[in-house]
C-alpha cells in the first residue's frame, strides 16, 4: 500500500464537504468511468479477456469495489474506508483459477484500471473543489484509492488459495491444468490428456458454451444440462468444465459430425431456460481447442445480438466473427457494397439477404418469410433501386455485406 494512503492527516470540515463533492462529480457518468476502467484493465492484461465469463467478472468486480469505495466515502468523507471487499470481488478468484489465468493479470489489470480512476479523479477534484484545496482533495482521493486496491488484491489472494485448496480439489485441478494446456497448443500427449480427463480425444468434439442470463445457478444445472444433451443425441458423458458462476465450457465427443440444427432442438428439450453456443464439429486435440474456440466466438455475436435467441451457431455467424477483427473495415465494406440499402428499411435488406441466401429463388424466399410471392419481388426491386450496382454479378459482395450487417449490427 501506499504510504500516502497510511499517512494522510486528518481533513477540516470544509475539506470533507469538498470530499462529498467530488466523490459526486466522480461518480456522474459512472457508465463512462466503469467502461474506462475495465477497458484499462483488459488492455493492459488481455488474458483477463480471453473468455466473455471472465470479462463480465473482471467487470462486475471493477463495478462493485468502485461502488463501495464511492458509498464509503459519501458516509464518511474524509475517512479510510473500511477493508470490506465486496463479494464480487471474491468470486473473481474462483474465476481465475477456472480459467487457469494467473493472478499476476489481475494484478496488472487492477492497477490499470486504478489509475484510469485516479484520473477521473484529479479531474473531478478539479472541477469540484476551490482551487486551493484541489491538490489536497487529489491527494487524499489518490491515497485512499490506492490502499483500497491494495486491499481488494490481498483479500482476493487470500481467496484463491482458499478455492483452490477447498472448491475445486485435485481431479478438477489437473482437469482444468489439461484443458488449458490443449487450448494453448502446449506440447501435451493425447494419451496422456485422455487419461487425465476421461474423456475421449481421437474423435470427433463439439464444443458449447452454456451460460445464465439471468443470475448465478447452481453449478449442478449445467452438469446435468450437459449430460441430459448428450443422452438425447446417444452419445457418451460429456466433458464439462466450469469458466464461472454463470458459465460452463462443455465438449461433447461423437463419431461423426453433429448437426447444429438438432442440437439446438435437443439443448431446448434438455434446459430452455440457459443460453447456447455451439462450435463446428471437428477432430482430435487441434479440433477439440478449434471448436471451443468457435463456441466462445459464437457466444460474443449472440450477446450483441440477443433477438437471436437461446442457440447461436458458429457457422450461422462466422462471418460476424470475421467482420469483428477489423470493424472499422468491415463498416467501410458494408457501406460500400449497400449504399443506401445500409440505412434503408430492415425489411427490405432481410428480405434481400434471403434471397441471395436461397440463390434468388423467389418462391423460398417467401416460403422462408412467410410473404407472398409477389411482395417479395416489390421488396427486391426496392432494395435494388438502391444499391449502388445492380445485385446481379454481385451476389457474393452483396450477400456478404448484409450477412454482415445482419449479425454485427
Amino acid at each position: 500500500m501506499s504510504n500516502l494512503a497510511r499517512t494522510w492527516e486528518p481533513l477540516s470540515d470544509q475539506q470533507a464537504r469538498l470530499v462529498l463533492a467530488t466523490v459526486e462529480q466522480f461518480v456522474a457518468n459512472t457508465d463512462g468511468l466503469l467502461e474506462d476502467m475495465v477497458t484499462a484493465a483488459v488492455t493492459a492484461a488481455p488474458a483477463l479477456a480471453s473468455d466473455p465469463a471472465l470479462e463480465e467478472s473482471v467487470r462486475a468486480s471493477v463495478r462493485a469495489m468502485t461502488f463501495r469505495w464511492s458509498e464509503a466515502q459519501r458516509r464518511r468523507p474524509g475517512h479510510r474506508v473500511p477493508v470490506d471487499v465486496p463479494p464480487e470481488a471474491l468470486d473473481i478468484a474462483r474465476d481465475l483459477i477456472r480459467h487457469g489465468v494467473d493472478f499476476q493479470h489481475l494484478q496488472t489489470g487492477y492497477r490499470y484500471a486504478e489509475n484510469v480512476g485516479c484520473r477521473h479523479w484529479i479531474q473531478a477534484a478539479a472541477a469540484a473543489a476551490h482551487p486551493d484545496e484541489v491538490a489536497r482533495i487529489a491527494d487524499y482521493g489518490l491515497g485512499s484509492i490506492n490502499e483500497w486496491v491494495g486491499a481488494a488484491l490481498a483479500s482476493i489472494t487470500d481467496r484463491i488459495e482458499q478455492e483452490r485448496d477447498e472448491l475445486l480439489g485435485g481431479v478438477l485441478t489437473r482437469k482444468l491444468e489439461t484443458v488449458t494446456l490443449i487450448l494453448e497448443g502446449a506440447p501435451i500427449k493425447e494419451d496422456t490428456a485422455r487419461e487425465r480427463l476421461g474423456y475421449d480425444l481421437s474423435t470427433w468434439h463439439t464444443g458449447l458454451v452454456l451460460w445464465s442470463t439471468t443470475g448465478e445457478r447452481e453449478q449442478g444445472v449445467f452438469e446435468q444440462t450437459a449430460r441430459l444433451l448428450a443422452l438425447r443425441c446417444k452419445l457418451p458423458p460429456p466433458l464439462t468444465l466450469f469458466a464461472s458462476t454463470t458459465t460452463a465450457w462443455v465438449w461433447l465427443n461423437s463419431d461423426h459430425p453433429l448437426d447444429s440444427r438438432q442440437l439446438a432442438e435437443k439443448i431446448s428439450q434438455a434446459n430452455p431456460g440457459l443460453m447456447t453456443a455451439a462450435g463446428s464439429s471437428r477432430t482430435h486435440m487441434p479440433g477439440f481447442r478449434r471448436t471451443h474456440r468457435e463456441a466462445v466466438a459464437a457466444r460474443r455475436v449472440a450477446e450483441r445480438n440477443p433477438e437471436m435467441g437461446s442457440f447461436t451457431a458458429y457457422d450461422d455467424v462466422v462471418i460476424a466473427v470475421l467482420a469483428s477483427h477489423d470493424k472499422e473495415a468491415a463498416r467501410e465494406f458494408v457501406a460500400d457494397a449497400l449504399g443506401q440499402l445500409a440505412n434503408a428499411d430492415a425489411t427490405l435488406k432481410e428480405t434481400l439477404r434471403i434471397y441471395l441466401q436461397e440463390d434468388a429463388n423467389t418462391a423460398r424466399t417467401a416460403a422462408r418469410l412467410f410473404t407472398h410471392r409477389n411482395t417479395i419481388l416489390n421488396r427486391i426491386e426496392r432494395a435494388e433501386r438502391l444499391l449502388p450496382q445492380s445485385s446481379s454479378g454481385w451476389h457474393l459482395r452483396v450477400g456478404l455485406a448484409l450477412e454482415m450487417a445482419h449479425w454485427s449490427g
